[in-house]
């Protein structure tokens, strides 16, 4: 028998709650089809319960967690504050900045691509792919799939975009 541990606790009750939500999608009003664009409004709702119900699994098949350390133990839990943490933020705020200039994808993928840089990834190659490719998956589900138009920034609108 498996050992209930943190992790596979904790990952049974986010899928349980997750699940519950899931199948309350199924009590959604219907909209007809004549004012939907793209796909329904449960797609979404239920892409990303899909997905962290994925995640669940992972976290209860992987390794649990170490027993919590006695009282004289420093405990292993806390994170550090560290420089990258800071740089993450100033990466946040300038995707922000640039938004309204560039736009949303290409601050996006500027944002993805830096970001993989600052925690320690040097294969430009790989950086280029996964951030290119994230950025394009984002493009597909909300322009294709939900019929929604992403921010173009000014920039974009003085090429003719």
């Amino acid at each position: 028998m498996v050992a209930m541990g943190r992790n596979r606790i904790a990952a049974l009750a986010c899928a349980a709650i997750a699940a519950i939500l899931f199948f309350l999608t199924f009590q959604f009003e219907e909209m007809p089809e004549s004012i939907t664009q793209g796909l329904g409004a449960e797609f979404f709702p239920r892409l990303v319960l899909g997905l962290i119900l994925l995640l669940c699994v992972l976290l209860a098949l992987g390794p649990d967690e170490e027993a919590a350390p006695s009282d004289g133990e420093a405990s292993s839990n806390v994170v550090p504050l560290t420089p990258n943490l800071f740089a993450t933020g100033a990466a946040l705020v300038g995707y922000m900045a640039l938004l309204e200039p560039a736009g949303m994808l290409a601050s996006m993928l500027v944002f993805l691509f830096g970001v993989g840089w600052l925690w320690g990834e040097r294969r430009i190659w790989l950086l280029l792919a996964t951030s290119t490719g994230l950025t394009a998956v984002i493009w597909g589900v909300f322009v294709k799939g939900f019929g929604i138009q992403l921010p173009q920034g000014s920039l974009m609108a003085l090429a003719g975009y």
